[in-house]
């Protein structure tokens, strides 16, 4: 083989691992259906890989969706990261997390419902997983920013466990069940524009209130 031959073969990207194949392919069969509920033959054959490879790199089923809604919930854990390193106001930084987060649920559309049924059973290990690594984080941080941001005057004195859990109940019905959207609302996807504007008005209400200042 000649060396400018031997270069190029060097610098051919690598083909996903198996592994990665699987998370990817679940992933995007969740997104396109809007469901959770995939068939692990259907997976595999998306990733075009063999089905028992879900065993041999996961367990089984559970195993793949909690890797793969940790995969995806490291995406707004690196972000929050970037977030608490800015020097801005809490009551500022509190508003970009939210929006983070919601973001975070945008772009992977499945992942609110993922993260629903692996925490359903309070007693498995899959909700344990997630607690620690991804909810008590989220929690921990938004508890930080409002003792800071009542601290400085920025923030009203709230409850932040109630708090928090009120803004992520905010997301139930325009992430975990798109038949409510399309037919009591009339949107049929959910598009970066409708994202844009949930947030804005999400936003607006958790940290300004819903009542005309008189």
């Amino acid at each position: 083989m000649e060396p400018q031959a031997k270069n190029k073969a060097r610098a051919a990207p690598e083909r996903p691992s198996a592994r990665g194949q699987l998370l990817d392919a679940a992933g995007a069969l969740m997104g396109e259906r809007q469901s959770i509920d995939v068939p692990l033959a259907e997976i595999a054959a998306r990733a075009e890989v063999n089905v028992a490879l879900v065993s041999y790199y996961f367990g089984g089923k559970e195993g793949l969706l909690l890797a793969l809604a940790k995969r995806d919930a490291a995406t707004a854990l690196d972000e929050l990261d970037r977030l608490m390193s800015l020097d801005i106001p809490p009551a500022e930084k509190l508003r970009r997390h939210l929006a983070g987060v919601i973001r975070t649920f945008f772009r992977y559309p499945y992942l609110y419902r993922l993260l629903g049924a692996l925490m359903r059973d309070a007693s498995s290990g899959a909700a344990r997983e997630i607690a620690e690594f991804f909810v008590v984080p989220l929690t921990l941080t938004a508890k930080e920013l409002m003792e800071e941001g009542a601290k400085d005057g920025t923030i009203r004195p709230l409850d932040p466990t109630l708090f928090y859990l009120a803004a992520l109940g905010a997301c139930e019905h325009i992430f975990a069940n798109p038949t409510v959207l399309k037919h009591a609302h009339g949107i049929d996807k959910l598009d970066d524009e409708t994202r844009r504007r949930y947030t804005e008005t999400v936003l607006d209400t958790l940290m300004n209130g819903y009542l005309a200042k008189g």
